[in-house]
């Protein structure tokens, strides 16, 4: 496992009981069944296009499938819960169908750095576009219909944000360019500059060129290892 994400520890002082009778649980014992009943809940979701839960709802409903219950927040031991997710996905070889966990704000968060690391795959610092090929892989391995031009896509409100950062950056225009080693006023190529308009824009300023891309697999289009090989398919 890499070491750049660490398994996340079973949280501790935490209270959990049975709903019939309200005798105490101990806290591990509640997690394994929970994550029993999240990793049905998340093959069921998995085979829909586009689907995906948050931690809030799928802790609720896994708690009322066993019937397990907690009053502590979820943010203590979610990270616990998908570890034991990730466990269940690898050993059975699926893909990691804890990609399909979000936050409020439909980020994948921490926890699913382990989903990555178990699979033998470097950590992205993107963690949510890695997460958008995750569960394309899910939707694929579970049976999902896809519709025409169906591939990874982010979450609604990452999606969002995305588009609102380029129309943003698209705004954004330069005032200078270099050219010939030095900075100097961009002219327009359409007037000389005794009869330029005093509103002429200034030109571009030279793209850099892009990073190359990381290779990614043809089947789940998740990022390859160095070795080639895809952790996931």
């Amino acid at each position: 496992m890499s070491e750049a994400a660490v398994a996340p520890e079973d949280p501790i002082d935490l209270e959990a009981w049975r709903s019939a009778n309200e005798l105490s649980v101990p806290f591990s014992e509640a997690l394994d069944q929970w994550a029993d009943a999240a990793h049905v809940a998340l093959v069921e979701l998995a085979g829909r296009y586009g689907s995906y839960i948050s931690y809030a709802e799928l802790a609720a409903r896994a708690q009322a499938d066993v019937g397990i219950a907690t009053r502590a927040p979820v943010r203590l031991w979610i990270a616990a819960l998908q570890r034991r997710i990730t466990d269940r996905c690898q050993a059975a070889g699926e893909p990691p169908l804890v990609a399909l966990m979000v936050a409020h704000d439909q980020t994948v968060g921490e926890g699913y750095a382990y989903a990555v690391a178990v699979a033998d795959l470097p950590v992205p610092e993107n963690l949510d576009q890695h997460a958008a090929a995750a569960r394309f892989a899910c939707y694929l391995h579970f049976g999902a219909t896809m519709p025409a031009g169906a591939g990874p896509q982010l979450t609604p409100k990452l999606e969002e944000a995305r588009r609102a950062a380029a129309a943003k950056a698209a705004r954004v225009r330069p005032t200078k360019a270099v050219s010939k080693g030095r900075v100097v006023k961009a002219r327009t190529a359409e007037a000389p500059r005794a009869t330029r308009a005093p509103s002429a824009r200034p030109t571009k300023a030279a793209a850099k060129p892009e990073p190359r891309p990381a290779k990614l697999c043809p089947n789940c289009f998740t990022q390859l290892a160095a070795n080639g090989e895809c952790g996931f398919c």
